[in-house]
């Protein structure tokens, strides 16, 4: 994956106190993912960041929409996606003997933190399993060939 440097937060110089960020992610977002399924999409990610002096608790809010196949029809298909969730952040140096998924240790010496694979997976997460068109909206063209298949 290639830095997607609108999804950094720079906390170094920052004072002990709360801090918001807004990031827009788009199109080109999803095309710095390699494999990924959502091609495009519309949405904000609301960071809250409360810093303290050996460690921050990082909130992060993501709503919008992407596009992404059907999974009946393979056309296109709109999905509102609306998710939270918390990070901590303690500094430190790493012994990757306990690893957890909402916990980052950094070194004290980094000045930011790269939030693009977490605002990324945390997308992904938000999506439902079967991605389908309500009932009478896929492409009628596959539903005949589909409904011509399950009748053979």
């Amino acid at each position: 994956m290639k830095n997607v440097s609108n999804c950094i937060v720079a906390f170094k110089g920052l004072s002990d106190d709360k801090h918001s960020f807004r990031f827009e992610i788009g199109d080109s977002f999803f095309k710095l993912f390699e494999g990924s399924e959502i091609e495009h999409g519309s949405l904000s990610a609301e960071v809250l960041l409360d810093k303290q002096s050996a460690c921050m608790q990082i909130t992060v809010t993501i709503n919008g929409t992407v596009d992404i196949a059907c999974d009946r029809c393979l056309d296109n298909l709109i999905l509102t996606v609306s998710t939270n969730g918390e990070l901590a952040v303690r500094f430190g140096k790493s012994d990757n003997s306990n690893p957890d998924d909402d916990l980052i240790v950094l070194d004290p010496s980094e000045g930011e933190i790269d939030l693009s694979q977490y605002i990324y997976d945390s997308i992904n997460v938000a999506l439902p399993l079967q991605r389908i068109h309500t009932e009478g909206q896929c492409n009628p063209e596959m539903t005949e060939k589909l409904q011509h298949f399950m009748v053979n």
